[in-house]
């Protein structure tokens, strides 16, 4: 029951009403995109963060590719850098 309970918490807190989009902070960021550059930047897998954020593998990797793309870098450790310089993370 307390496994369920924390489940329903983190995704509590990480919703987004139905038919409306994220709230995104002063960087352009959803709390899911933070909340994944946290655990890329904490040394976490692709699997770790699909775990970690209760999304799929696929949505993980897709939300990387764009995050990237918006840092404009060529690979996971440049776009580390880049969000680290902008104060992404």
């Amino acid at each position: 029951m307390a496994l369920a309970q924390a489940l329903f918490e983190q995704l509590w807190n990480v919703a987004t009403p139905f038919g409306e989009s994220a709230q995104e902070d002063d960087y352009g960021l959803t709390p899911m995109e933070r909340q994944l550059l946290e655990i890329i930047a904490a040394g976490g897998t692709d699997e770790v963060a699909a775990r970690g954020l209760t999304v799929s593998l696929r949505t993980v990797r897709r939300m990387m590719a764009s995050l990237m793309e918006r840092l404009e870098a060529t690979s996971r450790f440049q776009a580390g850098v880049q969000a680290t310089k902008r104060g992404w993370i």
